[in-house]
């Protein structure tokens, strides 16, 4: 929202007149409506630039707290500030997972065994930490729209036969 101002709520982003009259017309009702909507707009993006800078703030500060913690988590594309003190404050100390295995079965990024006889199928793991999944979930995606190691990772594996899921 950075840039937008109350002042900057005009009447053809609201589908108005400048007299105030939705389609173009000129009466004493449309002249309320209008005013109406411009002053609803104008409160609306008022709340959204408080909500931003807000927003701001909070992630300065959970730089701050991180930075503080010496974490290289912000370093990985595609976590921020929330991500990593989610990450943080879920995980705790990760040597406390004996293995990466079950670091991914608590995560849920474990996938299950969905055989049947000579079929060999996996399915994706619903249990396991769902917050912790968003994130890493969030992060996976990131990093595909955007010119990373992930990337090609990810199409290599495509190339392999792997599903696109």
């Amino acid at each position: 929202m950075a840039g937008f101002e109350v002042a900057d709520v005009d009447e053809a982003a609201l589908g108005v007149d400048p007299d105030g009259v939705p389609g173009g017309g000129v009466d004493g009702a449309g002249r309320v409506v209008g005013r109406t909507r411009r002053q609803l707009a104008a409160e609306l993006i008022s709340e959204l630039t408080t909500i931003d800078r807000k927003t701001t703030a909070a992630d300065k500060r959970l730089a701050e707290l991180l930075d503080a913690t010496g974490t290289g988590l912000r370093k990985l594309y595609g976590i921020g500030p929330s991500s990593a003190a989610r990450i943080l404050g879920d995980v705790g100390d990760i040597s406390r997972f004996p293995s990466r295995g079950r670091f991914a079965s608590w995560n849920g990024t474990a996938p299950i065994d969905a055989s049947s006889g000579d079929q060999r199928r996996h399915r994706l793991s619903r249990a396991g930490n769902r917050r912790l999944n968003r994130v890493l979930h969030i992060m996976a995606i990131v990093q595909l729209r955007h010119d990373t190691p992930g990337r090609p990772y990810y199409r290599r594996k495509l190339s392999d036969g792997k599903s696109p899921r």
